[in-house]
């Protein structure tokens, strides 16, 4: 899937995953911007020859969509209704006053009865609503969205206000979350790097560079060897695992994090059987400023890693779970936005978010309408959801990442250390930038190349 940048931000990746409200708020209450755009009847039949295009590769073997040919059919008549309204409307550019305007001549047409422009069959087979969503994604997915990402943002909340979800609220929270990350204060240098070298796994990196010296045999996965896992655990201050018969280094997490993070940052590098020193090296040992840069850096692969682990599982909950962490690292990052509250109490606000996650008016996913199942399953994966968060974040304690302190109300929550903060908001905001600036959303190598080193 491919998304139009990383403008779209914290609501897109939220939207990805977690639903929607149903009510409409008035349109004078709008906010982001409203500009039309005339288009001419070519430039419309342009449109919808590349918006069928699109949307048949995008409907390919999805059960739950409309067929093509009804979702075309039913994007000409909105076209044409758009075109005929009193203004300058077009579906070329859907801003805010073109769907409500839209939405408001539908809401017309429903209240009187002799019109029945909305009893068309067309329409069973391709909702306005899955129309205009469907277009949304289309412009921005293709790079055809011609305004601002205010409006995009906005067209898109006036679209998944009537989608049939409840989850306006979590996203809108979600979005505030990763939006204090750009509010962290930095940090003098020298107290940033003091902070980040009492984090062993960062704190080590010279004893390790002494110990790979000329060149250290690896495995031929490209891993640590067994037999140095155990040294390489107390070097690192990381936990001591037990490891099964045939496993290695890329079985025990925080290690292989650690591993991924120092090779990709360019401090050793791996040829054949034997790791080096890699051309980052030398910096590491220069200048305060370089090896800040390498250690905020080593931060953003170290936390794309754990994340990256959860997206590819083999479970469909991946990215549930990859917006859970998201959210419980930004609060750890910054612990004022919910003081007091626990790390279970923030997993229960996502919780909340699925309450009509598959929903039981609707058939498709279980064959009929079945709300005691539906209801199972919701409770059933946000359990699953909130254990894989809470063990994600056991881990990142565990290797000193962030701090585990109890809650006066019980429970407990994470913090990152004050002076480390601003190196892990910045990492954290370019790991998320990863979700929306690649072509493969939500891949280990979107999150692992983004910005860079």
């Amino acid at each position: 899937m491919t998304l139009c940048g990383a403008d779209r931000g914290a609501g897109l990746i939220y939207r990805v995953i977690m639903p929607k409200s149903k009510k409409r708020k008035p349109s004078t209450t709008r906010t982001g911007a409203s500009r039309t755009v005339g288009t001419s009847p070519t430039a419309i039949s342009a449109l919808t020859l590349a918006f069928g295009s699109w949307y048949r590769l995008h409907a390919e073997g999805l059960d739950d969509h409309p067929t093509p040919d009804a979702m075309v059919a039913s994007f000409s008549r909105v076209a044409s209704i758009a075109a005929g309204l009193p203004g300058r409307h077009t579906l070329a550019h859907p801003v805010p006053d073109t769907l409500d305007a839209l939405l408001d001549h539908f809401d017309d047409a429903d209240d009187d009865p002799s019109d029945d422009e909305l009893d068309d069959p067309v329409w069973e087979g391709a909702s306005l609503i899955e129309v205009l969503d469907h277009l949304l994604d289309f412009l921005a997915e293709t790079e055809r969205w011609r305004g601002t990402a205010a409006e995009l943002d906005e067209s898109y909340e006036i679209v998944h206000e009537l989608s049939g979800d409840d989850g306006a609220a979590a996203s809108a929270f979600f979005t505030l979350l990763v939006d204090s990350l750009q509010t962290v204060a930095d940090a003098p240098v020298g107290a940033q790097l003091a902070a980040l070298d009492r984090w062993s796994v960062l704190g080590a990196v010279n004893t390790f560079l002494d110990w790979v010296g000329e060149g250290r045999p690896v495995s031929a996965s490209g891993a640590l060897r067994v037999a140095d896992i155990p040294m390489l655990c107390d070097m690192l201050g990381l936990p001591q695992q037990k490891l099964a018969p045939g496993a290695g280094m890329w079985d025990v997490r925080a290690l292989a994090a650690w591993w991924t993070a120092v090779t990709e940052i360019g401090l050793i590098e791996v040829e054949g059987d034997t790791a080096r020193f890699g051309a980052a090296a030398e910096a590491w040992r220069g200048g305060d400023d370089e090896r800040l840069a390498l250690s905020r850096a080593f931060v953003r692969h170290y936390l794309a890693w754990y994340l990256t682990r959860e997206l590819d599982a083999d479970t469909e909950l991946g990215s549930e779970v990859a917006i859970r962490i998201i959210g419980q690292l930004c609060v750890a990052i910054s612990p004022e936005l919910l003081p007091g509250a626990s790390a279970d109490a923030l997993n229960a606000v996502f919780d909340d978010a699925y309450e009509n996650h598959d929903d039981p008016d609707e058939e498709g996913l279980f064959g009929d309408d079945d709300e005691e199942l539906s209801a199972e399953v919701h409770r059933l994966s946000n359990e699953y959801a909130s254990e894989r968060t809470t063990a994600v974040l056991g881990e990142l304690a565990a290797s000193g990442a962030v701090d585990e302190t109890p809650v006066p109300a019980g429970g407990k929550r994470y913090v990152v250390e004050g002076d480390r903060r601003h190196a892990f908001a910045s990492a954290l905001s370019q790991v998320v930038a990863g979700f929306t600036g690649d072509d493969e959303l939500l891949s280990a190598e979107g999150l692992l190349s983004a910005d860079g080193a």
